[in-house]
């Protein structure tokens, strides 16, 4: 069985990451699942961006958590990429989200900054029920475990992952908290721990493999999911 391409932060190989365009243009060159990035804002909107400040991928300096969404939105997150791209915007979660279920996508919602102050799990949880896509649940997933777990509380059923470095470490945290995804950099994913994982129930995804001879590689080692910058290029891979 092949295993799912997913689009890393929409097709950004090609498009500035993390914005509507991206993930429409993955989804138009046939994307299935898209993985995301969000931190929440000052006023608590869900925001889809990499990165905990600006000014990598937006004309705004400063953290994410300290704008209000409307501030946020305003920002130009294109022209970084290429000046054609300019206009461009931080979308919120509930966009995206959207578009997914208008298209039958599902999303790999990374966590990245999780503070239980700022961090509205009940309403991240309800958004994922109300833009649910027909064929597959949305997952989240995250480096801090303690995020996952309350999730957990709120909905046992919605898919998480744990992502990090240490394949056989992760391994042993998903056993531990019942996560059915581990989330691993390529390098660190073996035909070992792949066989450990599936004999326990869990499964993995690697990132970010962006060479097709890599790719092929990974898919015939018996990957579950390989998120890629490249999603065109990967899908016929």
């Amino acid at each position: 069985m092949q295993p799912t391409p997913e689009a890393h932060r929409g097709y950004s190989a090609r498009f500035p990451e993390n914005t509507l365009l991206a993930f429409q243009q993955a989804i138009a060159v046939g994307a299935k699942s898209m993985e995301l990035d969000i931190h929440p804002s000052a006023d608590g909107e869900f925001m889809v961006i990499h990165d905990a400040r600006l000014e990598r991928t937006t004309n705004g300096k400063g953290e994410v958590a300290k704008h209000s969404a409307a501030e946020l939105a305003k920002l130009d997150a294109g022209s970084w990429k290429n000046p054609a791209f300019a206009g461009e915007r931080i979308p919120a979660l509930e966009q995206v989200l959207a578009l997914s279920q208008q298209n039958n996508v599902y999303c790999n919602i990374e966590i990245k900054s999780f503070t239980a102050e700022l961090f509205d799990v009940k309403r991240l949880v309800a958004l994922l029920h109300k833009y649910a896509p027909k064929d597959a649940k949305h997952m989240l997933s995250s480096f801090d475990v303690q995020a996952l777990l309350q999730v957990k509380q709120y909905d046992s059923n919605i898919p998480l992952a744990i992502i990090g470095g240490d394949g056989y470490g992760m391994l042993a945290q998903a056993l531990e908290h019942q996560i059915p995804w581990i989330h691993c950099h390529y390098s660190r994913v073996n035909h070992d721990l792949l066989l450990a994982a599936h004999a326990k129930g869990i499964r993995i995804n690697a990132w970010t493999v962006n060479q097709p001879s890599l790719y092929r590689h990974y898919a015939r080692m018996g990957l579950d999911k390989i998120c890629t910058d490249y999603i065109a290029e990967m899908i016929p891979a």
